[in-house]
């Protein structure tokens, strides 16, 4: 009885905490970091998905040449699938999940990172443009705009394009299996966040 109370016991302590962090409006921002670390644990219980929906909608996989562990430099392999567009077109997101980073470095450039079941993460690089409004800590799903196909990092010179990676507890795994194309509407029922506002190329916020 013991083994089953203690942790019923600590949850009641964490939701009083959090009521009384966001009640009293001191740590703000702190209750929202543990809503959110909150989601990402119980979606990272999750079993991980063995189907993902095509980053880029009007791209087929059949159309994807398999980069992956192709010889990068001297001293690296490449981590991911490169899917080629027009400069500008919607990246969706693959999979259900959080946006659990928005940053730049040198090699992806413009970046976005989502955290889905299984504690998997999935991240689209190169991005020109990031979708206006689009902020660490929301939901997503297989209908929401992150960004826009470029060629920010390491990609300059290179025709337009998304790297897209996924990584798990024991490193990058080959994203091109679990791909499949978006031939019908998906199940999500939410209308896809897809704006006219001026796509953000700013730096972002980043954790």
């Amino acid at each position: 009885m013991r083994v089953i109370t203690r942790p019923l016991k600590l949850l009641g302590i964490f939701v009083v905490v959090l009521l009384l962090l966001m009640v009293t409006g001191v740590g703000t921002a702190l209750a929202d970091k543990l809503i959110f670390y909150a989601r990402v644990a119980r979606l990272s219980m999750e079993e991980p998905d063995t189907k993902l929906a095509m980053p880029l909608p009007d791209v087929s996989k059949r159309q994807i040449a398999d980069t992956w562990h192709a010889p990068r430099g001297t001293d690296r392999l490449h981590e991911g699938q490169d899917i080629f567009a027009p400069k500008g077109t919607p990246i969706l997101s693959a999979t259900n999940g959080f946006v659990y980073n928005i940053g730049e470095n040198n090699l992806g450039g413009q970046t976005v990172s989502v955290i889905g079941a299984g504690g998997r993460v999935y991240y689209y690089a190169h991005l020109d443009a990031y979708a206006p409004g689009l902020q660490i800590g929301d939901r997503v799903n297989t209908r929401t705009v992150l960004g826009y196909v470029g060629t920010t990092g390491n990609a300059q010179g290179t025709p337009p394009h998304l790297h897209f990676g996924i990584y798990t507890s024991s490193g990058a795994i080959n994203p091109l299996p679990l791909l499949s194309d978006r031939t019908a509407p998906p199940n999500d029922r939410t209308a896809p966040r897809v704006t006219n506002a001026t796509p953000r190329t700013t730096r972002n916020r980043r954790v």
